[in-house]
């Protein structure tokens, strides 16, 4: 988006963290240190999700209404914010490696109290490995200023968050249509699994593909 302007800015240990908005006050934006959205939240229509890959996996929790929801990088936080609205007795699990961005999120994107105080700020793959607990749903949206780094498509990572589902419940991965690791390492892994069925989602407005992996 043009014409977008810094309203907010902090550093921490990983870099920089930026929100802007436009001149109009319509559209407020996310970024962590280049132009690429991390998140968007629109202030005249705050129950519109910003991205159409964050609708596609609105859309699918919604129609399997999950009780219990894990959620790998948090962004703005629109898209928990938007089930927290729809779903407010799902039981969410946030988990964010940075701090600051979840300050952030609660700040300018209204990511709600209840949701930010229960927020793990944690590296992903440790709490994945470190993890008890089963979820019926689970969405992974891991990406830094750079892309989804490698190790977050590795089946030592997807494997123990395969196993944390319960028997009917749904990974979701926000995927890059060019990430290499993403297509020629995760996917063809997946597709030769027998215990799982994969549905790949593919997005009009964005190079965005939502996975969708299910136990057979």
């Amino acid at each position: 988006m043009k014409h977008l302007q810094v309203v907010f800015a902090t550093r921490d240990p990983f870099g920089l963290i930026q929100v802007r908005q436009d001149r109009q006050h319509t559209v407020r934006t996310l970024h962590f240190g280049t132009p690429v959205e991390q998140g968007r939240y629109y202030l005249n229509a705050p129950f519109t999700l910003g991205f159409e890959y964050q609708q596609t996996v609105f859309d699918l929790l919604m129609q399997q209404r999950p009780a219990r929801v894990l959620t790998l990088g948090v962004g703005s936080g629109c898209l928990n914010t938007q089930l927290h609205m729809a779903l407010p007795e799902c039981r969410q699990t946030l988990v964010e490696l940075r701090e600051k961005v979840i300050k952030v999120a609660q700040e300018w994107f209204h990511l709600p109290e209840e949701l930010a105080q229960q927020a793990y700020i944690e590296d992903a793959f440790h709490f994945t490995l470190s993890n008890s607990e089963r979820f019926d749903a689970i969405f992974v949206d891991l990406y830094d200023d750079i892309g989804m780094p490698t190790q977050f498509t590795s089946d030592a990572f997807i494997q123990p968050l395969l196993d944390a589902l319960t028997p009917q419940g749904t990974l979701l991965i926000n995927l890059w249509q060019h990430d290499d690791a993403a297509r020629y390492v995760l996917l063809p892994w997946l597709r030769r699994e027998a215990t799982v069925q994969t549905y790949l989602h593919t997005m009009r407005s964005s190079p965005n593909w939502i996975l969708e992996v299910k136990h057979r």
